[in-house]
């Protein structure tokens, strides 16, 4: 956590650079948003952790946006799939996110802002100075109050609501998580052989350990992930944590997503050997053949499972049609889903009008 003090001799915020956006009829300008409080949220649409943080940004944009906030998504994606404005843009319709979001592609609004890590919130005075900056996940009463303070710039008699309650016990400063898988990319295949730019064979090794995936199939490396050349392949995940997500792709080629010229690949899930039990599916996981299925359609990220508990598992992705292309697993302690953390985050703290 960085946070700026409010002297008057803290640096100007860096103008934002000339970039495509959504949600906005024309592009803004941190000159033309003078006299508001600005959130500056630095985030990426694959990225478990900053979706993880996106229920506390949707309740200060209800609570304050009427009071002086103007808050900004800047999109640094880490993947080449989700440079593109279409995908960003159905990315923020399906989470709800009706803010405007600047597509940082080439990273310029990340370098200017001096950010190292994601997901990350800046925020910028009336008057255009940076005061304050978290990053990571957690510290979200912190940051609120941080918020609620400059608001108080522009409303001085104003009562703001007690901040937002941790709606997971991770949420909370200080909780103690228990460790799970690190997240994994291309490069943690643990198949031996070496998978090149051409279809290659490859059989999963009996023995597996955590922190690698295996694949059973005909493969080739893509740019940036692994693409099933064949028309059925496996991965085998042996992981420790409560919930998995993937970030996958229908296809390794923009043309073809883009202008949905590939067809969906479906995906089954089986655990530790049996049918992945109803209580564990995840958002995008439903029932078919007596099985838990997954329809990749498009790129993005999809939540597979959740567990009640954080142990050492077992996951097996049978993969039913080629050109399937992985990019990443990720991890999670929480059993609850996203959209079961929003209805508790609702549900719990409803947003007060603020008194003059």
């Amino acid at each position: 956590m960085e946070p700026m003090n409010s002297e008057p001799r803290v640096v100007p915020a860096p103008e934002l650079p000339p970039a495509e956006w959504v949600n906005t009829p024309a592009p803004l300008t941190l000159t033309g948003l003078r006299g508001q409080v600005v959130l500056a949220d630095f985030w990426d649409c694959t990225s478990i952790d900053c979706l993880r943080s996106l229920p506390y940004k949707r309740a200060w944009h209800e609570r304050y946006a009427d009071q002086g906030l103007t808050l900004i998504g800047i999109h640094t994606p880490r993947y080449g799939f989700a440079r593109a404005r279409s995908v960003l843009a159905s990315a923020a319709g399906r989470l709800g996110i009706r803010w405007p979001i600047v597509l940082d592609n080439d990273g310029a609004f990340y370098r200017a802002f001096a950010t190292r890590h994601l997901p990350a919130v800046v925020l910028i005075d009336p008057t255009g100075r940076l005061r304050y900056r978290f990053a990571g996940e957690r510290g979200y009463a912190q940051t609120e109050r941080a918020l609620q303070a400059l608001l108080a710039e522009i409303h001085p008699t104003r009562s703001f609501p007690d901040p937002l309650q941790p709606v997971c016990p991770e949420d909370a400063s200080g909780a103690v998580c228990p460790p799970t898988t690190a997240e994994l990319h291309a490069d943690s295949l643990g198949n031996a052989e070496f998978l090149l730019h051409l279809p290659t064979l490859l059989q999963a090794p009996a023995a597996r350990v955590d922190g690698r995936f295996y694949l059973d199939g005909q493969w080739r490396a893509s740019a940036e992930g692994l693409t099933l050349t064949g028309e059925n392949g496996t991965v085998h995940l042996p992981y420790h944590a409560a919930s998995v997500y993937a970030v996958f792709s229908p296809t390794p080629e923009p043309v073809a997503w883009s202008h949905d010229l590939h067809p969906a690949v479906e995906v089954q899930l089986t655990q530790d050997d049996l049918p992945l039990p109803l209580a564990c599916f995840a958002e995008d996981v439903f029932l078919a053949e007596g099985h838990a299925h997954v329809r990749v359609d498009r790129p993005r990220l999809y939540a597979l499972v959740h567990n009640r508990d954080v142990r050492p598992r077992q996951l097996r992705l049978d993969v039913r049609g080629s050109g399937l292309t992985l990019y990443a697993f990720s991890f999670g302690t929480r059993a609850d889903s996203m959209a079961a953390i929003e209805s508790r985050l609702s549900q719990s703290h409803p947003h007060p009008v603020p008194m003059e």
